[in-house]
Formats: C-alpha cells, structure tokens, sequence
C-alpha cells in the first residue's frame, strides 16, 4: 500500500484526481467533460479515506448515483478492477431513494437534491456517505458538497453530519476540505 502527499493545495489532488481517471479510463477521456472526470475522480477517492462501521470485510462499497449518467459512467470506467482495502466496488444508478440504505456513498446531482430532500431525511443516521454538487448541501444536511471556486473544483464537510452517521473521516481529507461545524465555517 502506498501513501501519496499531495502539495499544493487542492489544484493539486483535482489534478491528480483528474489524471487519475484519464489514465485509468482512456476511453471515457474523450466522451466526458473534464469536470464529470474529475467528478468520478473524487467520488471514488472520497471512498479511500472515509471508515464505514460494521463493513464487513468481503463487502464491497456501493457508491450510489441519482440524477447524471454521465458521471456513473465515468465513474464505472474509474472504479473497474478497483479495490479499497479489500472491497471491490459496486457503482449503482439509483432513483428510488427506498434503495439509499443499501449504499456507502450516495451522490445526487444539485438537480435532483431539492426534490429528493425527503429520501436523504430517511437516512442521515446511516452511515451513508452523501455528497452532492448542488449549492447550500453541507449547510442543509449533506455530508460532502463539491463546488467549484476560482475555476477549481473544490469540496465542503459538514462534520456534524458526517458524526451523526457514524462515519470516521481521515484527517487527510478534512485538511483538504473547507470545515463545518455547528453551521458554521471552520
């Protein structure tokens, strides 16, 4: 197992994210944008440094997408032949938020976040891992929020959620995110 450092800030994990998935999946560079790579990239990395309680160890992490195939697609392409400290990884499209139990990570798109806001109040004491693009997600109950700030794609962990799920982030992933705590900025 290796260890990567990653310097110069978040530029730096974006770019590696994003060469990541390019060299992974050469065949989905073409066939997505840039920021649907980079998308797929840190969905899959989110699962490298987040602990789920009772993980079985021949389970495999099931990260859940409702609202953009494309971002399924790549990310399929990201995550085959894949594994995270033994667990494969199972990437299912979802719409039916009844199914959302059975997921470790579950991102929704910003245009399914408002109308699906009642599934995500089923499960906010699961350990299930939710992010989502959509603007306000850390503030409104969601885990991760990814955004884009000064032409970078950036992210935002609302520790307070995270806990309430159960979920143990690694400290290398809060020092790259933008902290809240108690509804506020860190």
């Amino acid at each position: 197992m290796s260890t990567w450092r990653f310097r110069g800030g978040w530029s730096g994990v974006a770019s590696v994210a994003l060469a990541a998935t390019l060299i992974a999946a050469p065949a989905i560079a073409a066939d997505v944008s840039p920021e649907v790579a980079v998308k797929a990239a840190l969905l899959y990395n989110f699962t490298k440094f987040v602990e789920w309680p009772a993980l079985p160890t021949d389970a495999p992490i099931v990260v859940c997408l409702v609202g953009h195939d494309g971002i399924a697609s790549a990310l399929v392409e990201t995550v085959r032949g894949q594994s995270i400290n033994g667990h494969g990884l199972d990437v299912w499209v979802l719409q039916d938020s009844a199914k959302w139990r059975a997921c470790h990570l579950l991102f929704i798109t910003d245009a399914e976040t408002r109308r699906l806001a009642g599934g995500l109040d089923g499960i906010k004491t699961l350990p299930v891992l939710t992010v989502s693009d959509g603007k306000g997600f850390s503030l409104t109950g969601g885990i991760i929020e990814l955004y884009v700030e000064g032409g970078r794609m950036r992210f935002a962990i609302n520790l307070d959620t995270a806990d309430r799920a159960g979920l143990r982030l690694s400290s290398r992933l809060l020092g790259l995110a933008r902290v809240i705590r108690n509804g506020h900025v860190q």
